[in-house]
């Protein structure tokens, strides 16, 4: 009955969501969860905002599309006036975006408070969702906690504890990105969704980057060890000893769920995934600007979607060449792109149309 009712209200906002045309020149990059704070020490967004701003600046902004797919404001925390008041520099690089007509803003469940009645004002459109058309085939963009019924009863709940609880107290903010269960029930309603509907979303809320479609735990090992492999027969000897370490603990992890746990694993990942062989690839996700190691972001360009993650000089090198992609440093600045994953959307779209 829930996924009934999840699935109704998702086909709702599919059906009014705000289309936009993508051809062969389009050029889109997507970004999610800011939480954009106020410069405190529980501000999120503090850490990587210098190095969100270059990115913007020296990259995405000449021919860009920009899309922040939702919890942009930490609303649930901060007030509006003390989030725009310290990151002005970054809000003038949005109104740069939107006076090209190239800038698109929807709403997340941190930031949900500019879509009340009692809103605080905002200078730009705010959507609910996106759909991205491609050759009569869709993308559909929303932030994630609308395939979610229980997040949005709670979010007010959410709202208060992180306000009057988590902000006196110095505490960070604890969201579904810290909660596997959480994690994989958004996800598994999302790609079952799109899988049936024959379209490809595109989320965040998680904070978990994601290609087409979401891994299991022994899925998800035995492609970083592929990968790693062939950084090992590329590399030298130094990295080459890091990476067989590396190596080495991720097939000690492998053989452990293979072992005692592979019975429980397996039908805990049947439960959180299709059941069905093939995994169609429908579902993506931006992952988050906020991240520990970096940003990631989704990028649609040259009729290709390509997921990428942004990095600066602070990096912990052994963290780079995990993913078997050899970083770009961009211009003079101390910042590097890494393309972790890309295929072509006529493909893509291909093979939801067959699998599906």
């Amino acid at each position: 009955m829930e996924k009934k009712s999840t699935y109704k209200h998702l086909d709702t906002l599919f059906e009014h969501s705000y289309e936009k045309k993508i051809s062969s020149d389009s050029r889109i990059v997507i970004f999610s969860d800011l939480h954009m704070g106020d410069g405190s020490s529980t501000d999120d967004y503090a850490p990587n905002a210098h190095a969100f701003h270059q990115i913007l600046s020296h990259y995405y902004k000449k021919d860009f599309s920009l899309i922040l797919n939702g919890d942009v404001e930490e609303l649930q925390r901060f007030k509006l006036s003390s989030i725009t008041h310290k990151w002005k520099d970054t809000y003038k690089l949005f109104d740069k975006f939107a006076s090209k007509s190239r800038f698109f803003k929807t709403v997340g469940n941190h930031d949900i408070a500019l879509r009340l009645d009692t809103s605080p004002s905002s200078d730009y459109i705010l959507y609910e969702t996106l759909k991205l058309t491609f050759k009569k085939n869709h993308f559909f963009v929303f932030h994630g906690h609308q395939a979610s019924k229980k997040y949005q009863k709670n979010n007010d709940l959410v709202g208060f504890t992180l306000k009057y609880v988590a902000n006196p107290l110095g505490i960070k903010n604890y969201s579904v990105s810290h909660s596997s269960k959480k994690q994989y029930a958004i996800e598994k309603k999302t790609y079952e969704y799109s899988r049936i509907r024959k379209i490809a979303s595109i989320i965040g809320h998680t904070h978990r980057p994601l290609f087409e479609s979401p891994m299991s735990r022994i899925e998800r090992l035995k492609y970083e060890i592929e990968n790693l492999c062939r950084v090992y027969v590329e590399s030298g000897e130094k990295i080459r000893q890091k990476v067989s370490e590396e190596i080495e603990m991720k097939k000690s992890k492998l053989m452990k769920y293979t072992a005692k746990e592979l019975q429980d694993e397996r039908k805990k990942d049947a439960a959180i995934y299709n059941e069905a062989a093939l995994q169609v690839p429908c579902l993506f996700n931006s992952g988050c600007v906020i991240g520990k190691r970096g940003i990631t972001a989704i990028e649609i360009l040259d009729c290709k979607i390509s997921l990428v993650h942004w990095f600066d000089e602070k990096m912990e090198r052994k963290y780079i060449h995990l993913n078997g992609s050899k970083p770009k440093q961009i211009e003079k600045e101390s910042l590097y792109k890494m393309k972790l994953n890309s295929e072509s959307l006529s493909y893509i779209f291909g093979r939801i149309s067959l699998l599906s």
